[in-house]
């Protein structure tokens, strides 16, 4: 470092001058004669009015060595201050501490359009309005129609139940129990099928085929114990009680 290197000439400049100032006997190795005293006799310490003169300089060496450990007290020093505004060294692998980066908000993705109705679902949800709007004999028409093809859609067995119901619901008693048997016989799991079953013995009894009625409530009560229909039909099972 430059501080370092300029600290290292202050220190051959102050043993330089403390070579000078040293005694001239211990540079040159001889001393300067004094006036009055005889040769080689070292001159008294003179009394100055306050008292006792400076003490003596050190001998040359002791004033190097003084020097030097000064020089190396200094360096000392300025190892600790280097020290102590260098950076700390970062462990390997790790990194600093860095401002956390604000991450995007995630952006909801972008509802998926209606898929387009193909045209057998068309042809259902036209069959299904004209139902509910009784106009049955176009619904009938609607409902055949969705069912022909094969393999049949999957809304076959509302189809064929709303067919049948259509039928029903303008007194066309023969064709509605066709189609009513159709559900239960094409479909016996659907949840249509023993209001199905139920739909086909009332279309029996309006055509007065009691035997076949009786048939009809009987095999719901047996095939859909649980249901709704099934209590419905012991119900129309139990005999009148006579009138007193």
């Amino acid at each position: 470092m430059k501080l370092r290197g300029w600290l290292g000439c202050l220190g051959a400049g102050l043993v330089l001058t403390g070579m000078v100032a040293c005694d001239t006997a211990t540079v040159f190795g001889t001393r300067p004669k004094v006036a009055g005293s005889p040769e080689g006799e070292t001159p008294a310490v003179e009394q100055t009015a306050g008292g006792t003169a400076p003490a003596p300089i050190p001998d040359g060496p002791q004033q190097v060595r003084a020097l030097e450990e000064r020089i190396q007290q200094l360096e000392r020093r300025l190892a600790e201050l280097e020290s102590r505004q260098a950076p700390t060294p970062t462990a390997p692998g790790k990194a600093g501490p860095q401002k956390r980066a604000d991450k995007p908000k995630a952006q909801a993705p972008p509802a998926k359009p209606a898929a387009p109705e193909s045209g057998r679902e068309k042809v259902y949800s036209e069959a299904w309005r004209l139902y509910q709007a009784k106009n049955f004999k176009a619904a009938r028409e609607k409902f055949a129609l969705y069912l022909q093809g094969s393999p049949p859609g999957p809304k076959a067995v509302e189809a064929r139940y709303y067919l049948g119901d259509s039928f029903y619901q303008e007194k066309k008693y023969q064709e509605a129990k066709t189609e009513f048997s159709k559900v239960v016989s094409q479909h016996p799991q659907s949840i249509l099928a023993p209001p199905a079953l139920l739909r086909q013995a009332y279309s029996y009894q309006q055509l007065q085929q009691n035997q076949n009625y009786q048939a009809a409530l009987k095999k719901l009560i047996q095939k859909y114990p649980q249901s709704p229909e099934a209590r419905e039909a012991r119900k129309l099972l139990k005999p009148a009680k006579p009138s007193q």
